[in-house]
């Protein structure tokens, strides 16, 4: 009979209860330390390859290098450049690490913050600053300022208040900036032009007003003033009041998505608002999604009627992912779903696998059929930043259903 008033069996029995112990206070101390990751979820090679590309193209002084080719024996200069897209790749790596959960490239996404911070954010008095586009860069006459650009900027950069990598009056002169070129309705001006200064009121710009909404609601995470939030929704509001009315030719914006993704994700809506915002986000799905191609055997399945393009279908999907989490009709869901899995299917049977440019996401789908113009094959950063977004929120969707 096992007797624990035995010597003989009392001590062993008591060491290995100290030992089981300590053991447990070691798991529970290396628990608090484990990186977990989501290597176990679809879509985590494609990211992984995608975001090394990215990691590969940020040159030693924090610059991406803007464009590359399929072919690597294309090379580009890199004087072609665009602020605002630079800001959206910093984003595409902050939400690798907050849905991915790997940190692996974290001091080079603090690097390229850096010199976005340090060559694109300007003064433009006491109080505002503003993200700046140059005409060297981007092949216009004068230098501008752009609302959306300061918008993505504050969605890439808010992260960075709670490492101590950023000042909190940065950020806020960049809100005060969006406050600046938005009139009383929540009309969002396109951009300020820096050569007479004053902003401009005529120009268009389609994503703009979604992306300050997002960049504003980013800020107000960690600067809780209630002017960003109120300017956040009248920003909404009037882009449901101007847009609601095309009903079924309403413009797909993956921003404007966000924005309401946001906002409900933080409970920061009444039952009123939202009721229209789901309306809106969900009358806004219904025409992208009646354009997809859902044949399986098509080549194409998964991209859509008009539409091959890598980047904008990788936006379609962030949207789609965003309003997925917006909509409570379980129907919707279903068919945003299936939306997602064949759409992000397609974008990686068109990711480059193998080679020096591995992770690209070129120009066209069509970049591996002959006789397409040169342009097909050609990888910019925003591609691959769209992309590998889309995949995350995606795997995000994936990771909280189990339906893998």
């Amino acid at each position: 009979m096992f007797d624990i008033s035995s010597p003989t069996v009392f001590i062993p029995t008591i060491f290995l209860s100290l030992v089981a112990i300590f053991v447990s206070i070691l798991y529970k101390d290396a628990k608090k330390n484990i990186h977990y990751h989501t290597k176990n979820l679809p879509y985590y090679t494609e990211i992984s390859t995608s975001v090394d590309y990215i990691k590969n193209c940020i040159l030693e002084n924090g610059r991406f290098q803007y464009r590359k080719n399929v072919n690597p024996s294309i090379e580009y200069k890199n004087n072609i450049y665009n602020s605002l897209r630079h800001a959206g790749t910093l984003y595409s790596l902050y939400l690798y690490e907050k849905y991915g959960l790997e940190t692996k490239y974290k001091d080079e996404r603090v690097l390229a913050s850096k010199y976005f911070i340090e060559n694109y954010i300007k003064q433009l008095d006491s109080e505002k600053s503003f993200v700046i586009t140059l005409p060297e860069e981007e092949n216009i006459k004068f230098p501008i300022a752009k609302s959306g650009a300061v918008g993505v900027a504050l969605c890439a950069l808010s992260n960075l208040y709670n490492e101590n990598e950023i000042e909190l009056n940065i950020l806020q002169s960049l809100g005060e900036f969006i406050l600046y070129l938005t009139d009383e309705s929540g009309k969002v001006f396109a951009y300020y032009d820096l050569e007479k200064n004053e902003i401009n009121k005529n120009a268009e710009a389609l994503y703009y007003a979604g992306e300050c909404a997002c960049g504003l609601l980013y800020l107000y995470e960690i600067d809780p003033q209630e002017k960003w939030l109120i300017s956040a929704k009248n920003i909404i509001s009037n882009i449901i009041k101007t847009r609601k009315k095309l009903e079924f030719e309403i413009p797909f914006d993956n921003w404007i998505a966000l924005a309401i993704e946001i906002l409900f994700e933080k409970n920061l809506v009444n039952q009123q608002e939202k009721n229209t915002y789901e309306s809106f986000v969900e009358q806004m799905a219904i025409p992208i999604l009646s354009k997809q191609i859902t044949n399986i055997n098509n080549s194409y399945c998964g991209a859509f009627n008009d539409n091959i393009m890598p980047c904008s279908i990788g936006t379609i999907m962030e949207g789609l992912a965003s309003i997925y989490y917006c909509t409570s009709s379980k129907d919707l869901k279903k068919i945003i779903f299936k939306s997602l899995s064949i759409g992000c299917m397609f974008l990686s049977k068109v990711q480059v696998k193998t080679g020096e440019n591995a992770g690209g996401l070129p120009n066209s789908a069509n970049w591996v059929k002959a006789g397409v113009t040169p342009n097909a094959s050609v990888i910019r950063i925003d591609n691959v930043q769209h992309v590998v977004t889309a995949w995350l929120k995606f795997q995000k969707i994936l990771a909280s259903t189990k339906k893998y």
